[in-house]
């Protein structure tokens, strides 16, 4: 931010993304206090809430690329997604499974979140236009939030019997590695990719909020597509292995 901007007042800084962001936020709040008010139906309520500020996040990137951006964007878009997506599944995962290992894990995933963000931020300060169109280093909060809320969403529906502490905190775990890790994960920007996606997402809050129980084949394909793209970097991986054992033999015959 420029030291000119600093003298401004502040609301005239604000501009539509950021306007989106705060409401990725005030949604991150609402999770909150969902889980908070207690219940089942609450957990899931609040569980949708993440998805739906999973849509709202994307809404602000694209709205930033496409009309406008501030000085302030990237930073509150950052805060934002460690209320929506750091911070609201620890607490709902822990209200969910309360005991010591949920304990330390959620505090795990909390701390995680927040590097993975911090990273971010900080790789994001000096890049180029060209740099932020590249792939993520390591799993995006909000990839990683949207797989662990669908996840949940769908075994409370169905009532099954995965939700359990050891299996929870394992996922979690495994989320936390992978968000702080080296591993490059595709920046999702294809218009093509995007809409079909969003659609889904709208296929399920609108279901929900219909009280219809369709809304479970929805979360279900969310849930499956969330899991491949946190696997897809180990498909690159054994494509790239794959095209290379392949050029061996080539250059023998050489």
């Amino acid at each position: 931010m420029q030291n000119d901007d600093l003298n401004i007042n502040i609301l005239k800084l604000i501009k539509l993304p950021d306007l989106i962001s705060i409401c990725n936020a005030l949604l991150g709040f609402l999770a909150i206090l969902l889980v908070l008010s207690g219940g089942s139906e609450a957990l899931k309520d609040a569980l949708v809430v993440i998805l739906s500020a999973a849509v709202i996040d994307g809404l602000d990137g694209l709205v930033a690329r496409g009309i406008e951006s501030s000085h302030m964007g990237r930073y509150l878009d950052s805060l934002a997604d460690m209320v929506s997506f750091g911070t609201a599944p620890a607490i709902l995962a822990f209200v969910l499974i309360n005991d010591h290992l949920m304990t330390a894990v959620c505090s795990a995933y909390l701390i995680c979140g927040e590097l993975r963000l911090a990273r971010f931020d900080a790789r994001a300060a000096g890049a180029t236009t060209g740099d932020m169109n590249a792939d993520f280093e390591g799993l995006p909060i909000t990839g990683s939030a949207v797989f662990l809320a669908s996840f949940m969403l769908l075994a409370l529906e169905l009532h099954l019997h995965l939700v359990s502490s050891l299996f929870l905190s394992f996922l979690m775990a495994a989320l936390c590695i992978l968000m702080t890790s080296r591993i490059r994960y595709r920046n999702l920007r294809d218009m093509r990719i995007v809409i079909p996606l969003g659609c889904i997402f709208f296929a399920l809050i609108l279901f929900y909020a219909l009280h219809s129980p369709l809304f479970i084949y929805p979360t279900a394909i969310i849930t499956a597509l969330a899991a491949f793209y946190i696997c897809s970097p180990a498909a690159t991986y054994l494509k790239e292995m794959r095209s290379s054992l392949t050029e061996i033999p080539s250059e023998h015959e050489k």
